[in-house]
């Protein structure tokens, strides 16, 4: 244990030490490292922030889910109905076209 905290203690001082130290253009050695820990918690807080909208827009959307689907059914009750009235009409008309058929082709062989 006292040699561990001895190694702190020096590390603490080697630390500091460093960190006062300049290189040839005025810098410290420590700016790079904060840039890039600035730019770093930038894109953190946008990716909360984007996250935080996936969120709501998650959220809104399950909100939203039970009235789509109550649509949908309403829509596919409405085909369904649709083409249950129109069957008998479109039967007729398959036969029209059979008899029309049936009338050319025995008019062809006459001829």
């Amino acid at each position: 244990m006292k040699h561990f905290l001895l190694g702190t203690v020096f590390g603490a001082a080697a630390g500091l030490v460093f960190s006062c130290m300049k290189d040839d253009e005025g810098n410290r050695p420590g700016k790079p490292l904060k840039d890039e820990f600035d730019a770093f918690k930038h894109e953190a807080n946008r990716f909360n922030q984007a996250l935080q909208k996936a969120k709501k827009a998650s959220q809104e959307l399950n909100e939203q889910m039970p009235q789509a689907e109550r649509t949908i059914s309403d829509l596919s009750d409405d085909v369904e109905k649709y083409s249950r009235h129109i069957d008998p009409t479109v039967d007729k008309i398959k036969q029209k076209s059979d008899q029309l058929n049936q009338d050319f082709g025995e008019n062809n062989i006459v001829k």
